[in-house]
């Protein structure tokens, strides 16, 4: 057994809590993978250097981050007590605070699958996401490429789509102003839940608190509130 499965099924052994560092690492695999005590440390590249830690003690939290190194800027998935030891002296360049909300896969999906998206959607994808400021192009085409996706077109161009995200959280969901109020974020949030079951693994995503909509979407879905979750980067 490699190190990585080792770790692997010592974060499985709290599984929905360990989700987003769990998924990251199956599907990047991080060229660091550490644990200290009962903590684990990982290190990894999808858009970004990111940086995950899975831990319930605040003296192996301090000797985590003693070991941090000048590089390891940006974080995720981050709890909430965490913030101010990983952050203690230190400026932040961005924050972004959401809440993990958890499905447990039993809903009555709708009976035809939906298409999912493709490379040539990269770019629309992109220009019409609320997060540029925080994502790029290349992402947008690696999680097209490598993640699961669900996309209603009307005419042939993307009307309304979701997808994963780099650590298996539902995720980039948006409807053309034109296309809302028709059910069509409810209709592509449940193929994305129906797929992330097939696929073996736990249904989840990250909302803004104040995003309403999204929220309601969710709750209406059966999404359950679990806790928020920060991504920051240091200057």
């Amino acid at each position: 057994m490699t190190n990585s499965e080792k770790i692997i099924r010592i974060l499985k052994e709290d599984y929905p809590n360990n989700i987003n560092i769990i998924n990251f690492i199956e599907n990047y695999c991080p060229g660091v993978i550490k644990r200290i005590g009962n903590s684990i440390i990982v290190k990894g590249r999808s858009d970004r250097d990111w940086v995950y830690v899975s831990s319930k003690s605040e003296n192996e939290l301090r000797e985590i981050k003693s070991g941090l190194l000048p590089s390891d800027k940006n974080f995720a998935a981050i709890d909430e007590w965490m913030l101010p030891i990983l952050t203690e002296g230190e400026k932040l360049k961005w924050m972004l605070k959401s809440v993990r909300l958890i499905h447990d896969g039993k809903i009555d999906y709708d009976s035809e699958k939906i298409d999912a998206l493709k490379l040539e959607d990269a770019d629309f994808v992109y220009v019409n996401s609320d997060y540029r400021d925080f994502i790029s192009i290349e992402y947008v085409k690696d999680r097209i490429n490598n993640g699961i996706s669900s996309v209603i077109r009307i005419d042939g161009k993307p009307a309304a789509w979701g997808m994963t995200q780099d650590d298996g959280a539902i995720g980039f969901l948006h409807v053309l102003a034109e296309y809302r109020r028709k059910g069509f974020g409810k209709k592509v949030t449940k193929d994305l839940i129906r797929k992330v079951v097939e696929s073996g693994r736990l249904p989840f995503v990250h909302i803004q608190e104040e995003n309403i909509f999204s929220m309601k979407l969710a709750k209406g879905l059966g999404f359950r509130r679990d806790k928020i979750v920060n991504w920051f980067e240091l200057e």
